[in-house]
């Protein structure tokens, strides 16, 4: 690996170091079209010109994050991230123009936060469960949006988490590898868990 390149990740590592105390991006915030992150990615692949991918990182890399983020935990996430970014830095051939480099993304931070909860086992991937937990515990009713995010089962707040990111139902489908009407269904199973355990503060 390059120096230059070397040195870009270098700063992907302090970036992440302080991720952990910014907040979301809003979805209100303007963006580049799709075929703009093509045209960035194709000149990274072309002449390795790191302002390119230094673009997509700073348009993508805390949307990645925060997702990692509700799914896992803040060192988990900072080190799927930093994974997700080192194969794009070293493998760029691997995405093929197509108008979905964020889904792309997004994919590749699934398959790998879902290799890294198997390996560790410190968490359980429910692909199918659509209850809660465990129906027969009193659940934790939470003021806090995202204390009661993080009780749903994974598929299910994978799915609200991945919606509320603005994917659309086929792109959801495509990052988690199930048929759309599987999304729905976890969706569906997600607001409705989210009704029981999010009370909030009157």
């Amino acid at each position: 690996m390059g120096i230059a390149r070397l040195g870009f990740l270098t700063s992907i590592k302090n970036r992440l170091t302080a991720a952990g105390q910014e907040t979301a991006p809003t979805l209100a915030q303007s963006s580049p079209a799709a075929s703009s992150w093509d045209s960035l990615l194709q000149r990274y692949q072309t002449t390795g010109d790191n302002r390119a991918l230094e673009a997509l990182y700073d348009e993508h890399a805390n949307r990645l994050y925060y997702y990692l983020l509700v799914m896992s935990d803040p060192n988990t996430a900072a080190d799927v991230t930093q994974k997700v970014w080192l194969k794009l830095v070293e493998s760029p051939h691997l995405y093929k123009a197509q108008g979905q480099f964020q889904a792309w993304l997004f994919t590749v931070g699934h398959r790998m936060l879902i290799d890294e909860i198997r390996r560790d086992k410190r968490w359980t991937y429910d692909d199918d469960v659509e209850s809660l937990p465990d129906e027969h515990q009193e659940l934790r009713h939470c003021d806090d949006f995202h204390q009661a995010l993080k009780q749903l089962p994974f598929a299910q707040r994978e799915a609200f988490s991945l919606q509320q990111e603005d994917f659309s139902l086929q792109d959801i489908a495509t990052i988690c590898n199930v048929p759309v009407e599987t999304v729905k269904t976890r969706l569906r199973y997600a607001r409705d868990n989210l009704r029981k355990l999010w009370k909030p503060s009157a």
